[in-house]
């Protein structure tokens, strides 16, 4: 696992936004596993969806991405898979570093 920092570029009207964005699926991380530990594969799914239009927004590819991933992941019940995308949420988050233009 690389520990490199990711570059993200935005829009400089994202400026105040995308960090609450960024800690807002930092915590989304730990609802997917608890979600996926209590068989709830509805609320996983329904985060996964709501990354994958939230990503888009913001300029976070690998957020929507990991977005439809989880949505798919939900749809199968695979709760191990769901455990291992919210651990690459959450090393995606902290690795991140936006910059704006």
């Amino acid at each position: 696992m690389s520990d490199e920092v990711i570059v993200v570029k935005l829009d400089h009207r994202l400026v105040d936004l995308a960090p609450k964005f960024l800690a807002h699926c930092g915590r989304t991380a730990h609802e997917i596993r608890a979600a996926a530990e209590s068989d709830n594969f509805e609320v996983a799914r329904r985060i996964g969806h709501s990354l994958i239009g939230a990503g888009g927004s913001y300029g976070f590819d690998e957020i929507n991405l990991l977005g439809s991933e989880i949505e798919r992941a939900a749809h199968a019940g695979d709760r191990a898979a769901l455990r291992r995308l919210a651990e690459r949420l959450e090393r995606y988050v902290a690795r991140v570093r936006p910059v704006f233009d």
